[in-house]
């Protein structure tokens, strides 16, 4: 059930207190993320096949992903602001892509260890006059060498599955980390800063 954002309810977005706001992503990173724009809305994750098409770019991949997150989510709540958001972690044409096995995860921080690899973010934002916005934002993410004992503490943690790099860098993951360039939300998995402006303009 969506909740009615009263203007009580809106951290500063501006967003119209008419509408509600439904966030279309099961990830509890973007929700707490959410937390910081508003008070008050729902959850409903989109059911979609996350593929990438072939011959597909990142960023274009990222950018589709989302609207079509967004647009699923619409289409059963059509009087709701729908924001989809999708994530892809990559080093040079290697799709660091979500994971839930352990090899495969193991393989894919060994490959970013001591490295500079790049996160992008899309994220669509479906309104109920069907207007879509869409935007994409980059961050470089250089990870720290990563030594035997580290990565198999890291494993362990379990928090590597299902994430972009397999890494939580809002989590114990930040220990892997050496830097971030660029607005680190991103790398959670939902830049604010546009979203932000987005909300308040509408």
């Amino acid at each position: 059930m969506d909740v009615i954002l009263g203007a009580a309810d809106c951290r500063g977005c501006g967003q119209c207190s008419s509408s509600s706001i439904v966030l279309a992503s099961a990830s509890p990173r973007r929700k707490r993320l959410m937390e910081r724009l508003v008070r008050r809305f729902s959850v409903a994750p989109a059911r979609i096949n996350e593929r990438m098409k072939r011959g597909e770019g990142f960023a274009a991949a990222c950018v589709r992903l989302a609207e079509a997150k967004a647009q699923s989510v619409a289409k059963k709540r059509p009087r709701a602001i729908v924001i989809g958001a999708d994530t892809i972690a990559y080093l040079g044409k290697m799709n660091c892509r979500k994971t839930d096995n352990a090899r495969s995860a193991r393989a894919i921080l060994l490959a970013l260890a001591g490295r500079t690899h790049y996160v992008i973010t899309g994220v669509a934002v479906v309104f109920p006059d069907g207007k879509c916005v869409k935007y994409l934002v980059r961050a470089a993410v250089r990870m720290k060498k990563i030594t035997p004992r580290m990565l198999e503490w890291y494993m362990k943690t379990g928090e590597w599955k299902g994430r972009a790099g397999s890494y939580d860098v809002s989590g114990k993951g930040k220990k892997l980390v050496a830097s971030v360039k660029g607005e680190r939300e991103t790398v959670v998995g939902l830049p604010l800063r546009k979203l932000k402006l987005i909300l308040k303009r509408k």
